[in-house]
């Protein structure tokens, strides 16, 4: 239920706001990383496996680097 709240508020900030591409992903990106950590969270035996996500700067940055050069 928690992972449809989220994208449920996702999806109405992107529509009401009339956003940018861009603008729509970076905060799909870091919505989601919000609902992942939350879940981490939520487990009292993973907190110490929560990994520290990356910014969304890193995310782009490694996507690049792995597109094959045309």
């Amino acid at each position: 239920m928690n992972n449809f709240s989220g994208m449920l508020c996702l999806a109405m900030i992107v529509l009401v706001s009339g956003c940018s591409s861009e603008t729509a992903k970076r905060t799909a990106y870091e919505t989601l990383q919000n609902v992942h950590g939350q879940d981490c969270l939520k487990d009292p035996n993973s907190p110490s496996e929560c990994v520290k996500r990356d910014s969304y700067e890193d995310y782009q940055r490694q996507r690049k680097a792995l597109e094959p050069s045309n």
